[in-house]
């Protein structure tokens, strides 16, 4: 069994990451998606940030932001978070002074994960460097060690006493239930939603807004859509932008909307209440509210 605690330990919020994905099976999971596709992600952040595309560069943060917060890593998001703000406001000078933070941050995030899933030992200093370095005052650090103890020990017990709660039932049928388009930039959010549904539904994710207006323009595709999931905040072409679309060829008719908003979106949704979605799925949620959201959209579907 992987021991929950290295990641506590290590100042990763497992206990808030687990009111999104219900157990640790479905956390490793989508952990092990994070590794697989996070180096592209910096990867495109140092290209960006060299040629001083801010434009770019926000979008991308914007992705590693939501990944990181979801999976409890809260200093990589907060760090993210703040570097979007300022490349948002073409703020190049702030970017370049929390560009090198993130790399450092990232890079930890993705050594401890290696670590706790057991792809990399733990005292191989050549690949670990410097995982964690807590500045506190020893009772300070007492309290906190005892907090997590706590906090793994109760992890521990929900893992034994529910080893597969979050498997996916087997459905007998010979084709699936139709579509759910899930319209997400960030693949953590967009392949968890998939894993919730993906028994009965087919489940299509689009990265931005512009591959969504590509594939509901197609007329055979559009017509098996059951549910759509839109993020608002995107690359390339936004959610706004893919709710307009909908509006002026009339796709709302046949395809329930359920628009995905985070915290920060909060201001700018007066303009998403002039649109007929069916309603707003707001971030940080979990899979019941996915699934609540989603069979509101079912249940609008003619």
């Amino acid at each position: 069994m992987k021991d929950v605690n290295i990641l506590i330990n290590n100042g990763v919020n497992v206990k808030q990451s687990l009111e999104l994905f219900g157990d640790m099976q479905m956390y490793d999971e989508t952990l092990n998606d994070f590794l697989e596709m996070v180096n592209e992600k910096l990867s495109n952040l140092e290209k960006y940030k060299a040629i001083n595309d801010m434009q770019n560069y926000a979008i991308e943060v914007h992705s590693l932001k939501s990944d990181a917060r979801y999976l409890g890593f809260v200093k990589l998001g907060d760090l993210a978070y703040d570097a979007e703000l300022k490349s948002k406001a073409g703020d190049v000078n702030g970017v370049d002074a929390t560009h090198p933070k993130i790399i450092e941050e990232a890079n930890k995030m993705i050594n401890l994960s290696k670590i706790y899933l057991g792809l990399i030992p733990p005292l191989d200093t050549n690949k670990v460097p410097d995982i964690q370095n807590i500045e506190s005052d020893s009772e300070h650090e007492s309290n906190t060690d005892n907090e997590n103890e706590i906090m793994a020990q109760a992890i521990v017990h929900q893992i034994n006493q529910n080893p597969n709660s979050n498997n996916q039932e087997n459905t007998s049928l010979g084709q699936k239930l139709g579509t759910i388009l899930v319209v997400e930039d960030s693949n953590i959010v967009a392949n968890f939603v998939k894993k919730i549904f993906d028994s009965k539904y087919n489940v299509v994710i689009a990265s931005d807004g512009a591959r969504a207006i590509e594939l509901v323009d197609d007329l055979e595709f559009r017509s098996k859509i059951k549910a759509c999931l839109l993020d608002l905040n995107m690359p390339n072409v936004d959610g706004y932008a893919v709710l307009e679309h909908f509006k002026q060829n009339k796709y709302f008719v046949k395809v329930p909307v359920a628009v995905v908003s985070g915290v920060e979106d909060r201001n700018s949704l007066d303009k998403v209440g002039t649109y007929p979605i069916v309603d707003i799925l707001s971030k940080p949620f979990n899979e019941r509210d996915v699934q609540t959201v989603v069979e509101k959209c079912l249940a609008t579907y003619f």
